[in-house]
């Protein structure tokens, strides 16, 4: 059996999420529906799932099958699998490499314009706000989830879920374009980033305290906090293995 590591990209907002699921198009959907016209039995795998409308500049899936395959086969799946995706490598790998549980880190990006730097064909693919920002502000409230934290208030988490999570990047920049949040982590919980990002901006927006951020990263409060950023700004942006 061969196992080949595709590195993938999509654009989000013409599926359902990443993982297959009835009645929806997601991704994991129309690639396997691409891979059936080309091999006669394969094993897919992935790095994680993404949801509703969240874009990736680089996802990692995993085809376990007893065919070679040849260089020809990466414009073969290109063609099948649509214009919203599109398939950048194809390596042969160890048999025993998964895309899940070797990924060491993981980075998402997350895109935000203001009335500054406005641009209408970003709608879809960044998170429109009334308001400026500061750069300094935002990363007073971004430094405070580097290091081993609990969250609980960040995530809808599953029943006898740990909630810690180690992060090792989270800051603002700024481009000619968007404000641009960074967070690199071993793992991630659901909705987690969209949920750090919805938090920040509502403590600069005033609707929150900063005390509260930093508290609950210690001593989760009793309720989630009710912000998260839509998904449409989100993007799934590098795997590290």
């Amino acid at each position: 059996m061969n196992n080949y590591k595709l590195t993938i990209s999509y654009d989000g907002n013409h599926f359902y999420g990443f993982q297959k699921q009835p009645k929806h198009l997601t991704v994991q959907e129309a690639i396997e529906t691409a891979l059936e016209k080309l091999l006669k039995s394969y094993k897919l795998t992935y790095a994680g799932r993404t949801d509703r409308g969240v874009h990736a500049k680089q996802q990692i899936v995993s085809i376990i099958t007893n065919e070679n395959l040849e260089d020809s086969f990466k414009e073969s799946l290109n063609a099948l699998v649509g214009s919203h995706i599109h398939i950048k490598k194809i390596l042969l790998v160890k048999k025993n490499f998964h895309p899940r549980y070797d990924a060491k880190l993981r980075t998402y990006k997350y895109l935000v314009n203001t009335p500054n730097n406005y641009e209408p064909y970003n709608i879809g693919y960044s998170y429109f706000i009334k308001h400026e920002l500061i750069i300094h502000e935002l990363n007073l409230i971004a430094n405070s989830f580097v290091g081993k934290k609990n969250f609980t208030n960040y995530s809808k988490l599953r029943i006898d879920q740990n909630p810690i999570r180690e992060i090792t990047e989270s800051k603002w920049t700024k481009n000619n374009q968007y404000f641009i949040y960074t967070i690199t982590g071993n793992s991630f919980l659901h909705n987690m980033v969209r949920s750090i990002v919805g938090v920040q901006l509502a403590v600069v927006d005033g609707k929150l305290s900063r005390d509260s951020v930093y508290a609950s990263l210690e001593t989760p409060l009793t309720e989630r906090f009710k912000y998260v950023a839509p998904s449409d700004g989100l993007y799934l942006w590098k795997i590290k293995y």
